[in-house]
């Protein structure tokens, strides 16, 4: 292998063969997705091969990005482990609003692509939406499919007002562009958000459900 494919390998251009590209950044294009899982888990227990025998989960990535970030590195390595579910979001990167947004079109770019990539391999991917401010719309819907399936987070989102705001800017842009088929919640609604229409199903996060459950044993023990 010479240094230049050393050096596309690197930054997974090979991956970008056979997938179309959006907008002014090109990002790559997703297919929609109709798979409606009976339940969400995380990456971090998508190898939980008894759980993923027992149910028609689908994999989510709303967890920290360092028990993630491998899976940029090499997509490739877990194609067989999340083709045992009935079908994997794509990598929740994060777009934080104090994040340059040259680094969150990155984060968009790599999720996309992943996607696109699980894809070619047969996988069923459901596009997440992620954006930050008023100004990552301008990349953050590129390469999203129209009348899909889509999944969105509000983890870490309802406790502080400004991401609040921002989150409900976000999800009415999506809604307008994307017209979704139907949106996967993650966590807990946003109070008083308008639909408009668009059909949602709620996920509960189970790290927070874990998290009360220890609490409340250890209450009882004490």
């Amino acid at each position: 292998m010479g240094e230049r494919d050393r050096t596309f390998n690197a930054y997974n251009l090979p991956m970008l063969d056979h997938v179309a590209l959006a907008g002014d950044w090109g990002i790559p294009v997703l297919g929609p997705c109709r798979r409606v899982p009976d339940d969400l888990i995380g990456f971090n227990y998508a190898r939980s091969e008894e759980r993923a025998d027992r149910t028609g989960a689908g994999v989510h990535f709303f967890v920290d990005d360092y028990q993630f970030e491998r899976v940029w590195r090499h997509p490739e390595r877990y194609v067989r482990v999340l083709s045992r579910f009935q079908c994997v979001l794509t990598p929740d990167f994060s777009l934080y609003r104090d994040m340059p947004l040259a680094q969150q079109l990155h984060n968009v770019y790599r999720s996309r692509l992943i996607g696109a990539y699980w894809q070619r391999h047969g996988l069923n991917v459901i596009p997440t939406l992620q954006w930050s401010t008023a100004e990552s719309h301008s990349f953050a819907f590129d390469g999203l499919p129209r009348r899909s399936v889509v999944a969105v987070s509000t983890v870490g989102v309802l406790a502080d007002h400004e991401a609040s705001r921002l989150w409900t800017l976000g999800m009415r842009e999506a809604l307008r562009r994307l017209e979704p088929r139907l949106v996967l919640l993650y966590g807990r609604p946003m109070r008083d958000f308008d639909w408009n229409g668009t059909d949602w199903i709620r996920y509960d996060n189970h790290v927070t459900g874990r998290m009360k459950a220890w609490a409340a044993e250890a209450r009882r023990a004490a």
